[in-house]
């Protein structure tokens, strides 16, 4: 993470939240789980000492994940900035994620990928260089065509080329 400056890729500047988004990637790479068993298994690790998170609750998590998604579109210009540069080949993917539930609000019955009839999903695009870096993802209702995804996510990557 520190060869890549991935913190400062998330946010030029120290914050909490800056700290708690490095903290919750390198905990997903390490222990994957969810936010509350982070912080629990956190009590057994020196991760948050060395990012200073010591004090981080499952709320804190999830407004470092609010403000991260108020920063994408900032992030995937430094992406973009670093992986496509004078006029570098994108490659665009389109997939889907059935749910059990009913209460995401993207949900839709679409074309199903993953073969189960009846289901709700979402779809979501990844934007990535030749060599598959990733560079932008956007997710789209369950029910959105194919063709419709491309162009909205190509258009906002223009603006960051």
């Amino acid at each position: 993470m520190r060869r890549l400056d991935f913190s400062k890729l998330i946010c030029s500047r120290r914050s909490t939240k800056r700290d708690l988004v490095v903290a919750m990637v390198a905990a997903r790479i390490l222990q994957p789980k969810p936010k509350l068993a982070t912080t629990l298994w956190w009590t057994d690790t020196t991760l948050p000492e060395t990012l200073d998170v010591t004090d981080a609750s499952e709320d804190d998590l999830y407004d470092a994940m609010d403000w991260l998604l108020e920063r994408q579109g900032g992030i995937e210009n430094k992406l973009a900035d670093r992986h496509l540069k004078n006029d570098a080949l994108a490659l665009y993917d389109l997939t889907s994620s059935y749910f059990e539930g009913q209460t995401c609000p993207l949900a839709a019955l679409g074309h199903n990928r993953d073969g189960k009839k009846g289901k709700l999903q979402v779809n979501y695009g990844l934007l990535t260089n030749r060599k598959g870096i990733p560079v932008s993802v956007s997710i789209f209702e369950g029910n959105t065509g194919d063709p419709k995804t491309l162009m909205p996510q190509s258009k906002s990557r223009e603006e960051l080329a």
